[in-house]
């Protein structure tokens, strides 16, 4: 601290610390907050109440309207944060820290950003039946990549049976194709399967159940999920996407910036997301 002789002002000497200058060397040259402090010569307690301003000034800016995308990344069992991203600035406009995904999050998501002035044109999300029956007042998009997923994981990547590769292969082909078009292959795939879908066998304990259960689950998720994997081409004015792809490539990102500093509790680690979705504003 110095003070002018002659009006008795004070005023600090030397080079200003930027918070967001600062930030960012935390969060993309992996400096330490010791490394930190070295560098811009100051205390470690310095450098962290910088970083904590940075953290602690997220806002988003909300646009007129958006195409919103929306989904949860987990860093532990317990602790994830649901993000609505912008679809087209990819931008984040709402986000909140949840121990579990729920439908009513992911809509009291929706309506924050709503009363902000943000007109929302269509959701894409991950395949929440009941967070897509209970959008109704917009368009709302299945991810067609998670609905693959689903397939893959009831069928394995590589299923034995004729039918399973048979559907796996529909599946895996449904991106460049038109909606009528996949309908139509999907429907001949369930009428030329229907006999082998309906098998049954007896257990040893004398219960009768279905043989093919696994298959049978993936016809029903493809049915209850077909409504909604091509909401993008009824509305091609929204230019909605297809698939949540970008966000994922987002919360990827935040996953590669914390790896980068192990060891945050929960709290410091909301911190750090916090100042991550600041700085890409």
């Amino acid at each position: 601290m110095y003070s002018c002789r002659d009006c008795g002002k004070q005023f600090q000497g030397g080079k200003r610390i930027k918070d967001i200058t600062l930030w960012n060397e935390y969060l993309t040259d992996k400096r330490t907050v010791s490394e930190l402090a070295i560098i811009h010569k100051c205390s470690e307690r310095a450098i962290r109440r910088h970083l904590g301003l940075v953290a602690d000034s997220y806002s988003p800016v909300y646009p007129e309207s958006a195409v919103i995308i929306i989904d949860t990344t987990y860093f532990s069992r317990s602790f994830g944060v649901m993000l609505f991203m912008d679809a087209e600035s990819g931008k984040i406009l709402h986000r909140k820290y949840v121990r579990n995904e729920t439908d009513r999050d992911y809509l009291g998501g929706l309506n924050h950003i709503e009363e902000f002035g943000t007109e929302i044109k269509a959701v894409v999300c991950d395949g929440h039946t009941g967070l897509l029956q209970a959008v109704n007042s917009y368009p709302a998009q299945m991810c067609q990549f998670h609905q693959l997923q689903i397939i893959r994981r009831l069928l394995t990547k590589a299923p034995h049976l004729t039918a399973g590769i048979e559907l796996l292969k529909l599946v895996q082909s449904m991106f460049p194709m038109k909606k009528n078009e996949f309908i139509s292959l999907f429907n001949k795939w369930c009428e030329a399967r229907e006999d082998f879908l309906n098998e049954r066998t007896v257990l040893v304990s004398g219960k009768n159940t279905y043989t093919h259960r696994r298959l049978r689950t993936a016809r029903r998720s493809m049915r209850t999920h077909l409504k909604w994997l091509f909401t993008y081409e009824e509305h091609p004015e929204l230019n909605i996407p297809n698939t949540t792809n970008r966000l994922e490539g987002f919360n990827a990102q935040i996953k590669r910036a914390l790896l980068n500093h192990n060891g945050l509790n929960e709290r410091n680690k909301k911190k750090f997301i916090d100042g991550f979705l600041n700085t890409k504003k």
